[in-house]
């Protein structure tokens, strides 16, 4: 009976380590948290910090080549977000996790993108978002640093509306705007 016992204690507590919820790794910022710089390498090998964007509205998308996620939201980052926003004062600003430059060039010619993209060469930066579990992952700090959302996967129409809110842009400009338009606004 007692050998019984440890083997039972033994057994008992691997049980419950598996059963135990795994820990996840904690974001340092959270949406409404003062957002901390940080340097990344660029494309070309220089320096890009996050606070260099102060002042502006900034999307920070994190990324891979591999994602086809990723792929599916590139081109709207680039016109309906960085195209369309940039004179408002918006910046997008790239991060790839873990790929070479050797994969990563190649994909950004392709894609014809020209919003600023960096290099990460490890997962630090991208764990101090919330939520940031999976890729892609978008989050939008306002022009004060502050992170005003964080989330994965690519949701255009949250993202857009926010832009609009912290630029005070209309995605609809006022000529395409009909009285019918303005009457119905007011019914």
């Amino acid at each position: 009976m007692r050998a019984r016992l440890p083997s039972l204690l033994v057994i008992a507590a691997l049980a419950a380590a598996l059963l135990a919820e795994p820990e996840v790794a904690r974001a340092s910022s959270y949406v409404g948290d003062t957002m901390a710089d940080f340097t990344l390498l660029d494309t070309t090998g220089a320096p890009v910090s996050l606070y260099q964007f102060a002042g502006d509205v900034i999307v920070v998308n994190f990324f891979a080549t591999w994602c086809p996620g990723c792929n599916d939201e590139a081109q709207s980052l680039e016109h309906e977000i960085w195209q369309t926003y940039r004179p408002y004062g918006v910046t997008v600003l790239a991060i790839d996790l873990q790929e070479q430059l050797a994969v990563v060039i190649p994909w950004l010619s392709s894609q014809a993108l020209t919003y600023r993209v960096v290099m990460a060469p490890n997962w630090d930066v991208f764990t101090r978002f919330p939520y940031a579990g999976g890729l892609p992952y978008n989050a939008i700090l306002d022009r004060d640093m502050v992170l005003r959302y964080g989330h994965v996967g690519y949701e255009r129409d949250v993202m857009l509306q926010l832009l609009d809110d912290l630029t005070d842009h209309s995605a609809v400009p006022a000529r395409a705007t009909s009285w019918g338009t303005v009457q119905a606004l007011f019914r």
